[in-house]
């Protein structure tokens, strides 16, 4: 076990790293719309974005990757989002297996964002999780971001989390993104502290609050969502999120089909004032075994 957490360590040493010398400054913010840190599932979106503790889908890939290793399963998913009036889209395909102590997995991202100031990214993602005990978990991601348009970079950076269960129906989480520092307007550094819960094995309420310290005043953004699994086969979910760190206000909503973690995911999120987003989503996603 010594031998892992030294691991774990060496691999978040490069975010101190970046940090030595002279502070760099914080990077140029982008253009109001979605940008990066919408890549998520169908299920996410629905539920306010607030998704980081909760482990059974792949997009804990690009969330929190302590999580992955919370829950046993092989599992493929395809993703794809479109938000009409701002033009932003992007595709996604996961995959994740966390049927040993060890968890492991990787994802792909085609995106298109930015409006007039039009980008294109193809982001991958590899993660790691392993399970210290039932109750933590420990986890970390790389990601490589190849963007092209009005903000280049070839570049990569990494995720650290850590997820906690004190009881069985409880999960807390904390973790770090982008901790290796990018000169890049779209990839800067935030924290997440999260909490999921799930009661009587139907609701599934959960928050998440982002914190952004890249400018002289800190940052939040707070997330919520509750799901609603109906006869252990149809989800119904709400969310809500106000988002101080990038100036959005969204409500969403989605339904789905679950069937022995196979299924089919929709959502759409309304933002309220700002960039007038209209964000509609479609997630598949298969499950192999456990």
């Amino acid at each position: 076990m010594s031998r892992v957490l030294v691991l774990l360590l060496c691999l978040s040493a490069p975010g101190a790293f970046a940090q030595d010398g002279e502070q760099v400054p914080a990077p140029t913010p982008p253009p109001p719309g979605p940008d990066l840190r919408d890549l998520m599932h169908s299920r996410n979106l629905a539920m306010g974005g607030a998704y980081m503790s909760m482990g059974y889908g792949a997009e804990t890939l690009g969330g929190n990757p302590a999580a992955l290793s919370a829950f046993k399963r092989y599992q493929i998913e395809a993703s794809g989002s479109w938000d009409i009036p701002n033009g932003m889209g992007f595709g996604t395909l996961a995959l994740a297996d966390s049927t040993n102590q060890f968890a492991g997995g990787i994802s792909y991202h085609f995106a298109t964002f930015g409006g007039l100031g039009r980008r294109w990214a193809h982001v991958t993602t590899l993660a790691l999780s392993y399970a210290i005990a039932d109750w933590i978990h420990l986890g970390v991601s790389g990601r490589h971001h190849v963007i092209v348009g009005a903000s280049n970079t070839n570049s990569i950076t990494m995720n650290a989390g850590l997820l906690i269960k004190p009881v069985q129906w409880l999960s807390l989480g904390v973790s770090g993104h982008n901790l290796i520092y990018n000169f890049n307007r779209d990839i800067t550094r935030y924290f997440v502290a999260s909490a999921s819960a799930l009661i009587l094995g139907q609701l599934t309420p959960c928050f998440d609050l982002r914190a952004d310290f890249n400018q002289p005043t800190p940052r939040f953004a707070y997330h919520g969502g509750l799901e609603w699994l109906i006869a252990m086969t149809v989800p119904v979910r709400v969310g809500y999120q106000y988002d101080g760190i990038m100036n959005h206000h969204y409500v969403s909503g989605g339904v789905g089909w679950f069937m022995e973690g196979s299924g089919v995911d929709f959502a759409y999120r309304h933002e309220i004032g700002g960039a007038n987003g209209r964000l509609v989503s479609l997630t598949i996603k298969l499950q192999l075994g456990q």
